[in-house]
C-alpha cells in the first residue's frame, strides 16, 4: 500500500463518507480536506475500494496509479496519485465541482 513520495506524486487528503445515498466529491474548507461520499458500505475494504477507483476518474489517472499512503477504518485518509503533482491534483478535482 502506498507509493513513494516523489515530485510526481500528490498527496491526496480526504473525508470518506461510506454508505451515502450517492456517490459525491466534496471540498470541506474546515478540514481542509475533500470528502468523498461513496455508496459502497464500509465493510472489508469495499468502501477504501470504490473511494480510490472514483478519485482515479476524477483525476483522470489510471486506476493503477492512485493507491492509499494511509487508509485503514478511520475516515480521514490520505491518497496517493502517482504521474500528477499536489496542485494538479487539486486543479482538476475542482473542476469537478461547485465552489461557489
Amino acid at each position: 500500500m502506498g507509493h513513494p513520495r516523489g515530485p510526481s506524486v500528490a498527496q491526496v487528503r480526504i473525508w470518506v463518507k461510506p454508505g451515502s445515498a450517492a456517490d459525491a466529491l466534496a471540498w470541506d474548507p474546515w478540514r481542509k480536506r475533500w470528502v468523498v461520499s461513496c455508496r459502497a458500505p464500509p465493510v472489508g475494504g469495499a468502501a477504501n475500494r470504490a473511494v480510490a477507483a472514483m478519485m482515479a476518474d476524477w483525476l483522470g489517472l489510471p486506476r493503477p496509479s492512485v493507491d492509499w499512503a494511509q487508509a485503514g477504518s478511520s475516515p480521514s485518509k490520505v491518497l496517493s496519485a502517482e504521474g500528477i503533482s499536489d496542485a494538479e491534483a487539486d486543479r482538476r478535482l475542482r473542476s469537478r465541482i461547485d465552489l461557489s
